[in-house]
């Protein structure tokens, strides 16, 4: 069972380092075309999983704390993902001298579902602590 739990903990930071790895190379690639008119948000973009999806997955393992239920974890990647969106659409509209309030309405809700998603985390967590006292 806890061979389990350390595959799921791994695949969650293979998935999300492989995911930091893609959007530095959208930014590389958008970059070398983009006339050298850039974005912050644009190039940090790898950012966003880097520090939502690794660093945490490194904390968990690190910590040993047990994987998160279902709910909690896709209600969490879901808003890593909006804010991961949000910036590279940012980053496009400001390249391209445009902008978008649905764009900031992503980011917020993105905002929201992460912090719902590890709040979820953290009750299960004291849920279970309960239980097995």
């Amino acid at each position: 069972m806890k061979k389990q739990k350390k595959n799921q903990a791994k695949h969650a930071l293979a998935v999300y380092a492989g995911i930091t790895v893609f959007c530095g190379i959208v930014f590389l690639v958008y970059d070398r075309f983009s006339h050298g008119v850039r974005s912050p948000y644009m190039t940090f973009l790898f950012g966003w999983p880097l520090a939502f999806g690794v660093l945490p997955a490194l904390i968990r393992m690190a910590a040993k704390l047990p994987d998160p239920d279902l709910l909690s974890k896709d209600i969490y990647n879901t808003g890593v993902a909006a804010m991961t969106f949000s910036s590279l659409l940012r980053g496009i509209f400001e390249i391209a001298g445009t902008a978008s309030d649905y764009q900031k309405y992503l980011m917020g809700a993105g905002v929201i579902f992460a912090a719902a998603g590890l709040l979820l985390y953290v009750f299960c967590l004291i849920h279970r602590k309960q239980q097995t006292e």
